[in-house]
């Protein structure tokens, strides 16, 4: 039983008449693609990887904050909402499986995949903005050492410090705050990597500004993207302990001291 024949045969008609095409098959997953102002597009046919006789489908686009969803996460239908993967156990129950998925996305599909073309949020860390970061984040570290008084500071203590600041803006428009997040992703691309132990670069596929190499580890951050992101979970969610600017740091400390056992400090 050829799988992608079967799947050809029995949706691939119907999403290129809306504009998808096959691209390239990988073991287990089989993706029709298209672009549309700017936004990937991508409907794809997944198997389980170990239980052969189960598929499903999965949604996404490139639209900044969007997850890609499956029939569970937008079908209203309550058959649709009970299954992870759907079972098959020859030729006939496949193509009966495909031919429920070809009804669920004339039916909700298309219209949802148009819904999260959109951005997921108004605050997106633009090319611009990245760019800018990139040029100028030596400056605007100095300046917001200099306005939040964090100069020789242990790193934790920098970070509580920017966790505060973000607290006292989480009412602001993202329009009047943007600068301010700038900034404080400058002072923390530094203090992370201890001032200037990381490659400050541009990441081209995602069209962002990179601190790599950090510590002299494989860890790396897009720390402007990184801070509009805390920023708008915990405003979003009224989230005030996030901890993933101290989660990102201790990450970056596994891998130093993998590689500097003898800077390890026990208690005594």
């Amino acid at each position: 039983m050829t799988i992608k024949r079967i799947i050809q045969e029995e949706l691939g008609k119907t999403l290129e008449e809306h504009g998808f095409k096959f691209t390239k098959a990988e073991p287990c997953f089989w993706p029709y693609e298209k672009e549309k102002d700017g936004i990937h597009q991508e409907i794809l046919v997944a198997r389980d990887r170990y239980e052969k006789g189960y598929i499903k489908m999965i949604f996404s686009t490139s639209a900044y904050g969007q997850q890609p969803k499956e029939f569970r996460d937008f079908v209203p239908e309550e058959g649709a909402k009970k299954w992870d993967y759907w079972g098959y156990e020859n030729e006939e129950e496949l193509r009966e499986v495909l031919r429920e998925f070809k009804r669920l996305i004339l039916a909700y599909g298309f219209d949802f995949i148009e819904e999260i073309s959109k951005p997921a949020t108004d605050a997106v860390p633009t090319e611009a903005a990245n760019r800018y970061l990139l040029e100028h984040h030596h400056n605007l570290y100095i300046e917001y050492q200099e306005k939040l008084k964090v100069e020789g500071k242990e790193v934790e203590e920098t970070i509580f410090i920017i966790y505060n600041k973000l607290k006292e803006i989480l009412d602001e428009p993202f329009e009047q705050v943007e600068n301010i997040l700038m900034g404080l992703a400058a002072l923390y691309g530094h203090v992370i990597s201890w001032t200037n132990r990381g490659e400050w670069v541009w990441e081209e596929k995602r069209r962002a500004c990179r601190v790599e190499k950090i510590l002299e580890t494989v860890m790396w951050v897009r720390p402007l993207n990184l801070i509009i992101e805390t920023w708008d979970w915990m405003r979003k969610h009224k989230d005030t302990e996030s901890k993933i600017l101290y989660d990102k740091y201790k990450l970056v400390l596994v891998y130093y001291y993998r590689d500097h056992p003898e800077e390890i400090e026990y208690d005594d």
